[in-house]
């Protein structure tokens, strides 16, 4: 049956596709083309293929979903889909403008904060003569060379701050990590310098506080002689420095605590805490009640007498001005030198004074020699102390000395 099948459509195609013969005449010669059945079945097959195509074409384009035919909705529905997602691009570029406008503030305002900060820190650091710390744990060298020994015992374990200082918070711009990192770092080393100032100047103020102590002064007396003044323009920091982490707080408080530091410091210095006499000397009498070398009767004496040679170089005893010079009565050739803070010295029974009234001294310089002018049994010096018109023992300051050389 098969066979017969493929004789029929083989009887088919020769009947409609038998082979044929193309002649053509051109110059006087005839030539022929022999198309033959199996040329004409491909060029027949071809044909259909390309009219199916186009015919298949056709319809898609008429009755097909094409976008070149979309409907007038769906255009306005990409048109809009289109505008949305163009306006979420704007809106997107916009906040990424503000929030680098916004971080650009962020950290303009935080560089001019820890600008000011670094000036402050600077301007506090070098307003105050923080010691130097020389060999040994109990000595501290202050600039004007003089080495203050601790006259108490140190503490065996590192010295705290009073206050606890609150770190400062970690800062973050959002520009970088390593940005952030280097300003934290900053605020960490601005830290670093509050915590060594504030532990230096407490240890200066516990030191002077001590040595005044050590003479039997009330130290609140003492400074109340300071008589240091205070004033200028009120000039508000809001807006210079917004102290969200306790800066300006803990720096005020360090510069009052510095301040104080100061004030000991000068008062320290205007303390007769050197030695009178230049020269090796032996004490011939003590302060307090004693028998008067002339009655033998009790009386009370309101200084030290040191023994010598004559004109034995007489000294001052701390920075001051001669306020007196010449003969006092009983004391002989005197010397009266006020230092400040409401100390004075007196400097009694000398052969010669090398001073005169009004003239600035400093500590160690020579004013007189030694002698036995006046109410006087054999050369010596009488020395006297005096804070606030009250005569005190010179023999507690004496000791105190031996804390500052």
């Amino acid at each position: 049956m098969i066979n017969d099948m493929i004789g029929d459509v083989r009887s088919y195609v020769l009947r409609h596709f038998p082979e044929r013969q193309i002649y053509l005449r051109s110059g006087g010669e005839v030539k022929y083309y022999v198309l033959s059945t199996r040329l004409q079945l491909a060029v027949v097959s071809g044909l259909t293929v390309m009219a199916l195509w186009c015919l298949f074409t056709m319809i898609n384009l008429v009755v097909g979903h094409n976008p070149l035919r979309s409907s007038s909705q769906q255009m306005n529905l990409d048109k809009a889909n289109f505008e949305r997602m163009l306006a979420d691009s704007r809106a997107k570029e916009e906040n990424t403008r503000l929030m680098l406008a916004e971080q650009r503030t962020n950290f303009e305002t935080m560089a001019r904060q820890i600008e000011e900060k670094h000036q402050t820190l600077a301007q506090m650091m070098g307003n105050q003569s923080f010691p130097v710390v020389p060999a040994g744990p109990d000595a501290v060298e202050y600039a004007d060379g003089r080495v203050l020994m601790s006259p108490t015992a140190r503490d065996a374990t590192p010295r705290q701050s009073r206050r606890n200082i609150v770190k400062t918070a970690s800062l973050s711009t959002g520009l970088g990590l390593d940005l952030d990192n280097s300003l934290n770092t900053l605020g960490e080393t601005q830290d670093a310098y509050l915590i060594s100032a504030e532990r230096e100047t407490l240890d200066r103020i516990e030191r002077n506080r001590a040595l005044i102590q050590s003479t039997d002064m009330d130290v609140e007396t003492v400074l109340s002689e300071a008589g240091f003044g205070k004033g200028g323009p009120y000039i508000p920091v809001e807006g210079l420095i917004t102290d969200t982490t306790g800066f300006v707080s803990r720096v005020s408080a360090i510069q009052a605590r510095a301040a104080e530091a100061e004030a000991l410091n000068s008062a320290i210095v205007s303390l007769p805490l050197g030695h009178p006499v230049g020269a090796e000397t032996y004490r011939t009498s003590t302060f307090g009640l004693r028998q008067d070398p002339f009655t033998k009767r009790p009386t009370m004496h309101h200084g030290l007498d040191f023994g010598g040679q004559r004109n034995t170089p007489i000294v001052a005893t701390a920075d001051g001005v001669v306020i007196r010079a010449g003969r006092n009565g009983a004391y002989g050739k005197f010397v009266e030198i006020d230092h400040g803070y409401g100390f004075k010295t007196r400097y009694a029974h000398m052969h010669k004074t090398f001073v005169k009234r009004g003239q600035t001294v400093e500590k160690g310089t020579k004013i007189g020699g030694m002698g036995t002018t006046g109410r006087s049994t054999a050369t010596h010096l009488h020395y006297e102390v005096h804070f606030q018109g009250r005569a005190y023992d010179p023999n507690k300051f004496l000791k105190a000395g031996l804390y500052v050389q």
